[in-house]
């Protein structure tokens, strides 16, 4: 029964991951950046970082309009002239071009501006940190799948190896080489290996559909494995300690320069460094040019205009009440300080967690050549002890402990090859590129 219902559960299995359509790693990231809900309101958020500094740079600009007035008098006015009196007209038109422009307002334009420009800066950095956040998604539930893949080929292989185990068994058993419990182990496994293949194949469906949503596609999209080898693990994996030193000490004067997060803090200490000089100038005084051209009428002929000039500079000093000023500019200055006792401990936390990621990446690489030593030598020893088995030198728990120690040398190469991968894109992240051969770069200096 129980054998039926495995078979059942992978029949479903199978039939649920048979729309698939493969996939490269370059077209899943493609898709990603098209698909992604996140990302696009980033894009949005940094047009209008954009925009907003092109608004913060027209404060610079003069100032003009344009104004009309119509005056109706009822009754109208009379002027004496002379000995005669005049009416005026119960109507009169005024218009004027107005025309000002800041000469100094305390350094509040220019700090405003530089705020609008470096908050455009910080709208960069965090769009690039969230296309690095997205493609790393991508790349690693990608390696994830391959992984999973691997492991579920893995299972069918060992499953494949227990079937053929337990029909050499029954032959055995009829010729009387080995008892019945013996056999009963055999069944067993096989029952074990039955059930943790319909877990793979449960955990690639799992991971298939979690891909598929992280991309926005509504069909599974099965990876196509990308042109890595083992080649590509071993310079780090056989760095001596000084060499080790000298690549570490070379990552973390990159990183330094390029983490976006450091850059992102570094940007954001500037704010408010600007914000406290902006407090400071509410203590300087404002010059501002003032001019324009008027058009009246003289009250008597309609539409006769007569224009004047006007010219004016104003002089603004801040002199009472000083109190919130200076309330606002100790504010802006504490604010200050509090950002850069945070950004330097941030920037610590980020240089260490570079250090860190350097090293799980080293010590993943020397993880893949121990695994694939230990994977080398635990199948000649099993290739060995089954031949043995076959011609009956030794017994069944004997066998069935080195296939046990066959499929984990097997799972821990696996993991640990892939493993290598995240671990490298983790680094590559937190140096702020996709570019490979920096590291390679690093390593040959």
């Amino acid at each position: 029964m129980h054998k039926y219902l495995v078979i059942i559960a992978m029949t479903l299995l199978s039939g649920a991951l048979s729309a698939q359509k493969a996939i490269t790693l370059e077209e899943a990231k493609s898709m990603a950046m098209e698909q992604n809900i996140g990302y696009r309101a980033g894009e949005a958020a940094r047009k209008s970082a954009e925009w907003q500094k092109v608004n913060a740079f027209s404060a610079f600009l003069p100032n003009m309009s344009l104004s009309g007035s119509l005056l109706y008098m009822d009754p109208a006015r009379e002027i004496s002239m002379g000995a005669q009196s005049v009416r005026m007209n119960n109507d009169m038109r005024t218009f004027s071009l107005n025309l000002s422009q800041p000469l100094f307002l305390g350094g509040k334009l220019y700090q405003s501006y530089k705020i609008a420009s470096t908050s455009q800066e910080i709208a960069d950095l965090s769009q690039e940190a969230k296309r690095f956040e997205l493609l790393s998604g991508v790349e690693s539930r990608f390696y994830s799948l391959l992984q999973l893949q691997e492991l579920l080929n893995i299972g069918r292989a060992e499953l494949e190896r227990a079937r053929n185990n337990l029909d050499l068994a029954e032959i055995k058993l009829l010729n009387g080489l080995i008892a019945r419990a013996d056999k009963l182990r055999f069944q067993a496994n096989l029952a074990n290996k039955e059930i943790a293949l319909m877990q793979s194949k449960t955990a690639f469906d799992l991971a298939l559909r979690d891909f598929a949503n992280f991309l926005g596609s509504e069909e599974l999209l099965v990876p196509t494995a990308p042109a890595t080898n083992a080649t590509q693990i071993l310079p780090f994996a056989e760095l001596s300690e000084a060499d080790t030193e000298q690549f570490l000490s070379a990552l973390r004067t990159l990183g330094k320069r390029d983490n976006l997060q450091l850059k992102v803090i570094g940007k954001s200490l500037e704010l408010s460094e600007r914000a406290y000089k902006i407090a400071k100038g509410s203590f300087l005084p404002s010059l501002n040019l003032v001019g324009s051209r008027s058009w009246e009428e003289n009250g008597i002929d309609r539409y006769q205009f007569e224009a004047s000039n006007q010219i004016m500079l104003n002089l603004s000093v801040p002199l009472l009440p000083q109190a919130g000023n200076y309330a606002a500019m100790r504010k802006a200055f504490f604010d200050a300080q509090q950002a850069s006792i945070e950004a330097r401990q941030a920037s610590e936390g980020i240089v260490l967690g570079l250090e860190a990621a350097a090293m799980k990446m080293l010590s993943s690489a020397r993880q893949v050549n121990a695994a694939k030593l230990s994977l080398e030598l635990t199948q000649d020893m099993y290739d060995q002890l089954e031949e043995r088995y076959r011609l009956n030198m030794i017994s069944t728990i004997e066998l069935m402990d080195a296939e046990l120690m066959l499929s984990a040398a097997k799972m821990g190469y696996t993991n640990a090859y892939y493993d290598f991968f995240k671990a490298r894109l983790d680094l590559l992240s937190m140096l702020g590129t996709d570019d490979l051969g920096i590291l390679t770069a690093l390593l040959e200096k």
